[in-house]
C-alpha cells in the first residue's frame, strides 16, 4: 500500500499549479466518517464541483483532485485515515484547502441552502476562516443553482476574509458552529465478489436495528403475523442501493425497504425463506437471469412458480430511468450507464411481457422506484424533459394481477427520512399493518390501499419536498389484497 501512496504523491505534485493562487475544495469530513464515501457522494459531487466552476471563473487554478481519488479508489486504499487522504489530494505543498458542507432546507414557504466555507490550514488542520451564507427561497431542488446563487453572490467578501499570501494561525472551534455533517448516514457495505443474492435474517427483537443499520420506525415494528405457510407462494424482492456508476446517486433507503418487505412477506403472507428470492444491488445481469431476456421469460421466476398454484409478489425499490427518444421505460440495475440506458437497462416492457408468460396463481407487483431521470438523490439523466411512459402488456389487464407504483412516469419518488424508507413503501407498509383498513373489517382491498397511498403519499410529498408524487394503482379494485 506504501507503494501505491508513494506513487500517487509523484502523480500529484507533478500537477503544475501555482500554490500562490491554487485551491482545493473538499468535502467536510469528520474523522470518524469516511472521506471516499463523502466525496463520491452525488450530492456533495455536486455543491463541490459548482463552487470549483466559480473559482475557475475569477482566474484559480482549482486542484483536480477527482483523478487522484478515483486512483486511491481503485487501489483500494480508502481504509487510509482521512489526514493521510487529504494529504495525498494536497500534494504535500499546498498550504491550505476548503472544506465545503451544506444544510439543505426544505419549508413549506419554499427551499433554501445555507453553505459553509470552511478555509483550513493543512498541517495543523485548524480552521482560519468559517464562512456561511445563506441563499434565497423558492421553490427548486437544483443544488448547483443554489450553490451558484451564494458563491457569484458574495465571492468577493469570502476573498476578503480569505488571505491567500498568509496564514493567521488562529483556530475556529468548529464545535461551536454546529457545521452539518454531509457525509452518508450509514458506513459503506462490503459486497460479495460472487453473488448478490443474500439471505436476510428476520428481525427478532424490537431493539435491533434493521438489516441497512438504520433505527427501527413503526413500520418495522409489530408486523402483523399469519399462523398459516403459503407454501407455493414465491417472491422476488430487489433493493438497489449503491450505484457503480460515479454520476448516479445512491437510493439511501432501498435495501432497507427491501428488508422490511421481506419480514412483511413472511410473516403476514406466510411465504418461505426458500421461496424469496432476496437481491441487494442487483445487475443487469441480475434482471435477466431472474426474470428472463426478450423473447424469454423463463428465469429464475419462471422456474420458481408451480403453475395456476403459486401467489407471485415482486417487488422493486431502486432507480428508474426513461430512454427520451423512445418513451419507454427501464430499471436502472447497479451496473448501468444511464445515458445508455437502452442497452444496458433492464426494460419495463420486458419485465411484463416475461411476467405475463409466468403461470401464476395471482400477481402483485410492487415498483418504488420513478421513471423521470431525476431521483431524490440527485439528477441521472441531464438536460431532459420529462416523458410520459406508456407500456402496454396482457398483466395490466390480468384480473388475477395488481400493480402499485410510487409515482407518475414524469414525477419524482419521494424520501421519508424521518422513517428511514422510502415514502411509498414506508405508506404500503403502514397500510399492510391496518391503516388502510378504513372499514375496519379485517380486510384490505385493493381499493382501500389505492386510496390510502393516494391520500398519504400526495399529502406528504407536497408538505415535506414541495412536489406532486401520485402513486398509480392498476387492476381489480375489488381484489383482496390481505385478510386477517
Amino acid at each position: 500500500m506504501r507503494s501505491s501512496i508513494l506513487l500517487l504523491l509523484i502523480l500529484i505534485s507533478s500537477q503544475k499549479i501555482y500554490a500562490q493562487k491554487s485551491i482545493a475544495i473538499l468535502p467536510y469530513t469528520q474523522e470518524n466518517e469516511s472521506f471516499c464515501d463523502s466525496y463520491f457522494l452525488y450530492n456533495n459531487r455536486v455543491v463541490v464541483q459548482s463552487i470549483e466552476e466559480v473559482f475557475r471563473y475569477n482566474g484559480f487554478n482549482v486542484i483536480n483532485t477527482y483523478a487522484p481519488m478515483m486512483e486511491i479508489k481503485s487501489k483500494n486504499s480508502c481504509d487510509l485515515s482521512n489526514k493521510e487522504l487529504r494529504h495525498l489530494l494536497l500534494g504535500g505543498w499546498q498550504n491550505v484547502y476548503v472544506d465545503v458542507s451544506y444544510k439543505f432546507n426544505k419549508t413549506i414557504e419554499g427551499n433554501y441552502l445555507d453553505l459553509y466555507l470552511l478555509v483550513k490550514d493543512a498541517t495543523s488542520g485548524n480552521t482560519t476562516v468559517a464562512f456561511k451564507k445563506t441563499s434565497s427561497t423558492r421553490f427548486s431542488y437544483e443544488l448547483k443553482s443554489f450553490v451558484s446563487e451564494i458563491m457569484n453572490a458574495y465571492f468577493s467578501t469570502f476573498l476578503e476574509e480569505y488571505n491567500w499570501a498568509k496564514s493567521s494561525g488562529k483556530n475556529i472551534d468548529l464545535s461551536t458552529l454546529n457545521i452539518p455533517s454531509i457525509a452518508p448516514a450509514t458506513p459503506k457495505k462490503t459486497t460479495s465478489t460472487t453473488t448478490n443474492e443474500v439471505v436476510v435474517p428476520i428481525s427478532k427483537s424490537k431493539e435491533e436495528k434493521t438489516v441497512d443499520n438504520y433505527p427501527l420506525s413503526d413500520v418495522d415494528k409489530d408486523i402483523p403475523s399469519w399462523d398459516k405457510v403459503n407454501k407455493d407462494a414465491v417472491a422476488v424482492i430487489i433493493g438497489n442501493k449503491n450505484y457503480r456508476h460515479n454520476d448516479v446517486p445512491k437510493v439511501d433507503y432501498a435495501i432497507n425497504d427491501a428488508k422490511t418487505m421481506k419480514e412483511y412477506l413472511v410473516k403476514m403472507y406466510g411465504f418461505q425463506e426458500g421461496n424469496i428470492i432476496y437481491l441487494e444491488d442487483a445487475t443487469q445481469a441480475d434482471f435477466n437471469a431472474v426474470f428472463g431476456i426478450k423473447g424469454n421469460g423463463k428465469g429464475k421466476l419462471f422456474n420458481y412458480v408451480k403453475p395456476n398454484a403459486s401467489d407471485v409478489f415482486v417487488y422493486y425499490s431502486g432507480h428508474g430511468a426513461p430512454n427520451p427518444e423512445t418513451q419507454q421505460g427501464y430499471f436502472v440495475p447497479v451496473d448501468t450507464d444511464p445515458s445508455l440506458i437502452q442497452f444496458n437497462g433492464y426494460a419495463l416492457s420486458t419485465f411484463y411481457e416475461n411476467l405475463g408468460q409466468v403461470p401464476y396463481k395471482s400477481l402483485t407487483v410492487v415498483i418504488d422506484a420513478c421513471f423521470s431521470g431525476s431521483s431524490d438523490g440527485g439528477m441521472l439523466l441531464k438536460s431532459i424533459s420529462p416523458v410520459f411512459i406508456k407500456t402496454e402488456n396482457k398483466v395490466l389487464k390480468d384480473d388475477n394481477a395488481v400493480i402499485f407504483s410510487s409515482a407518475a412516469s414524469e414525477q419524482v419518488s419521494s424520501w421519508y427520512d424521518e422513517n428511514y424508507h422510502s415514502m411509498f413503501t414506508y405508506f404500503f407498509l403502514k397500510g399492510l399493518q391496518g391503516a388502510a383498513d378504513k372499514n375496519k373489517d379485517k380486510k384490505i382491498t385493493v381499493e382501500e390501499m389505492k386510496n390510502y397511498l393516494s391520500s398519504e403519499v400526495s399529502y406528504m410529498a407536497r408538505r415535506l419536498h414541495n412536489r406532486t408524487q401520485t402513486p398509480e394503482t392498476i387492476g381489480n379494485l375489488n381484489k383482496t389484497l390481505y385478510s386477517n
